[in-house]
């Protein structure tokens, strides 16, 4: 039995709305954007992109809200890679997508368009409870050559739960120089959380400010272990050669009981021309409480050390396991090549 012409085509509409068909919008200027098949509108899309169509951006955006997320993701993923400025409002009221996918992509997008204005939608994108696209928008705040966005950064480096995040946030600050970042260190370097407190030595180790230098020294007396370090590491960073900063490195080391702390100290203090704690590194080496710091001992010999401690490294990395002997290994491979 067939339907009356007036109910066929009810029933075609119907379809094609289920579809996402989109043959009645005028602003897409591309058959295959209107095409009943969502695959087809995805594989337009992604040619358009490739083809760096600027004449389709107006045709890209109108489908931003297609209801197959494979065109939502590779519209907002074209847009990116034309990288016209003309479509970041659109892009950015994709910011509450329901799906990760299209968040996913809306940040390497707004990565590639480089534009300041998208600095508050990736802030927001930095607190998102999927780690992949933290990570992602921290890389595209990277990307975009402006220091509005540094105390976010800070903060996804100071907090973030995701060690991968906390990583690359750091990155991203070292590599900017992150000066306007230092007055929220120096306050985190000084709090009352230990855990922050030791990644705000992290990032000023990676850094390498001297203008942090004076906060640095009054954590070579932090209670932590971990911020002690952090400092120590920090300090030879920054100002290796500094008298100061020497006389603070060798203070402290005569008091360090823990022998992580007390490798970073000796190493920091090599690096500014005193190896006198050089011989406490070659103890730890081999007798170190744990392979935490026989691995941090390799490690220091490594850029601190000379020829004749390639005999040394090699009796760690046969009678040592895991990171000692890989941290060894490569020490070993540092000092030959000098």
């Amino acid at each position: 039995m067939f339907l009356h012409a007036p109910a066929s085509r009810c029933a075609i509409a119907v379809v094609s709305l289920l579809l996402g068909c989109r043959d009645d919008d005028p602003a897409i200027a591309y058959k295959e954007l209107r095409s009943a098949r969502a695959q087809e509108r995805a594989d337009a899309a992604s040619r358009l992109g490739q083809a760096r169509a600027a004449e389709a951006v107006g045709s890209l955006v109108a489908v931003l809200d297609d209801p197959d997320e494979r065109v939502r993701v590779t519209a907002v993923r074209a847009l990116g890679q034309i990288g016209d400025r003309q479509a970041l409002p659109a892009l950015v009221r994709r910011a509450d997508d329901s799906l990760g996918s299209v968040r996913l992509a809306l940040c390497q997008a707004l990565g590639q368009l480089g534009d300041a204005a998208a600095i508050p939608t990736l802030t927001k994108l930095l607190h998102d409870p999927d780690e992949t696209i933290r990570l992602s928008a921290a890389r595209a705040l990277g990307k975009i050559d402006q220091g509005a966005g540094d105390p976010t950064l800070l903060t996804a480096a100071l907090q973030d739960p995701s060690e991968t995040v906390r990583r690359h946030a750091r990155k991203v600050l070292a590599e900017r120089g992150g000066r306007r970042a230092l007055p929220g260190l120096t306050a985190a370097l000084a709090g009352s959380d230990e855990a922050v407190r030791a990644r705000a030595a992290e990032v000023l180790r990676d850094l390498g400010d001297p203008a942090a230098v004076p906060a640095l020294l009054q954590a070579l007396d932090d209670p932590a272990a971990a911020v002690r370090a952090g400092a120590a590491q920090a300090l030879g960073r920054a100002a290796p050669t500094d008298p100061a900063v020497s006389a603070a490195l060798k203070r402290r080391l005569a008091v360090e009981r823990d022998a992580l702390c007390q490798v970073d100290l000796a190493w920091n203090l090599a690096k500014g021309g005193d190896r006198s704690a050089l011989p406490h590194i070659r103890e730890l080496l081999l007798e170190g409480n744990s392979e935490a710091v026989r691995a941090e001992a390799a490690m220091a010999l490594g850029e601190v050390g000379d020829k004749t401690d390639i005999a040394l490294l090699h009796r760690a990395l046969d009678g040592g396991t895991g990171l000692v002997r890989k941290q060894a290994s490569m020490a070993v491979q540092k000092l030959e090549k000098t």
